[in-house]
């Protein structure tokens, strides 16, 4: 495969005097043609979104760097974004509909506009279909990666049995509840979480469609207990792979059935991969990699793409690939982050591959803005 990586410099995709992001890690968020990249607008980025924000959704042109506007929601937050994603030749973002958190679906081209019964967490890579969350609810569960609404704290269902993961039909907008966060904690048969205020969150379908991945966490009194499971996008064949009660963080697809996770199942922080269903944990670049990061493999699946958290008296967040066969890593870049940008605005680098595998982007405010970045990467043909 390639034998050497030659990297560029990193070159702002956005411009001031407005914050432009992304949002999450993992997710392409180039058109078909990778000249538009999907982003937010804000004219603020040091507060957690209030039920007053409002946030632009468009392009950003890779070439022009101007930044054209499609829509606006209230349906987002500064670590995740609105969960933008391209569908076809459509892109979506999660909105409110008279209360309701819905997704809207754009066709750039023409300016239509439609509406999907349920707010997108993950889409499939095989099919027209896409798992929704209630972003409303993980705003009173763990504010960071929820929407600001009116609901009554008080009245939240610690486990409710009719809220979960909901199957959403990208052509016909139908959506449909197919595992509830009672049937989770009832099977994983932990007594600590009893009356715990518990949601789902962390969504990603396997490389062919077949299953999906997906973090369950239960609040406790100085913090949350966090699991990892798999399911078919259905809601059956569900199964936990790490139980309540180890740390656990990141993850990504290898293939249809292994899976990237940073955890501490083995007894200390780092990536592991394991095959689904089988939990056969095996430390993944131990010594390389950093112990946590969003992390995902690139489309060939060779290299793998990480950032860290801003670290030291610096707080330099570092972006880096990694060469699986090789197990070397390559530094991208070390990025200033002020101490303000910690908790609910923060901003993780959350960095994203084209869907080509030669161009990085990745979210930062090393320069005072909240902006995206990205690094082209000229691969070196062997021989």
């Amino acid at each position: 495969m390639f034998q050497n990586l030659r990297v560029m410099k990193v070159n702002r995709l956005s411009t001031t005097p407005k914050h432009h992001f992304f949002g999450y890690y993992g997710i392409n968020p180039w058109d078909s043609t990778g000249t538009y990249h999907l982003a937010l607008e804000t004219g603020f980025h040091t507060h957690r979104p209030v039920l007053e924000d409002v946030a632009a959704v468009g392009l950003l042109h890779r070439e022009t760097r101007e930044f054209a506007a499609y829509a606006n929601t209230t349906a987002f937050n500064l670590q995740q974004g609105s969960m933008l994603h391209w569908i076809g030749e459509e892109f979506t973002f999660n909105d409110w509909d008279n209360g309701t958190l819905v997704s809207r679906a754009v066709n750039p081209k023409t300016g239509a506009v439609r509406t999907i019964q349920g707010a997108i967490a993950a889409i499939s890579p095989t099919a027209p279909l896409a798992i929704g969350l209630n972003y409303a609810r993980m705003a009173h569960c763990r504010a960071v990666v929820g929407y600001a609404n009116e609901m009554n704290p008080d009245e939240i269902v610690a486990q409710p049995e009719d809220d979960g993961l909901y199957l959403l039909n990208l052509q016909d907008g139908s959506a449909r509840l197919v595992l509830t966060i009672a049937e989770v904690v009832q099977k994983s048969g932990d007594e600590r979480l009893v009356g715990g205020r518990t949601w789902f969150n962390h969504v990603l379908f396997n490389t062919d469609g077949t299953r999906i991945l997906f973090f369950c966490r239960c609040r406790h009194e100085k913090g949350f207990y966090s699991s990892l499971w798999t399911v078919r996008p259905d809601g059956s064949e569900l199964e936990m792979q790490i139980p309540f009660g180890y740390r656990v963080s990141h993850f990504d697809w290898r293939t249809p059935t292994r899976i990237l996770v940073s955890s501490d199942i083995t007894g200390e922080m780092g990536f592991v991969e394991f095959t689904d269903g089988a939990r056969d944990f095996t430390p993944f670049g131990r010594g390389v990699l950093p112990s946590d990061g969003h992390a995902s493999f690139s489309p060939d699946r060779q290299w793998l793409l990480c950032d860290t958290y801003p670290r030291g008296e610096a707080r330099l967040a570092a972006l880096m690939v990694y060469n699986i066969a090789e197990n070397r890593q390559m530094p991208l870049g070390e990025f200033h982050h002020e101490e303000q940008f910690t908790g609910d605005i923060r901003c993780d680098l959350h960095p994203r591959w084209a869907p080509d595998g030669t161009t990085v982007t990745f979210d930062s405010v090393h320069e005072g803005s909240r902006q995206i970045y990205h690094v082209d990467l000229m691969h070196l043909m062997s021989g």
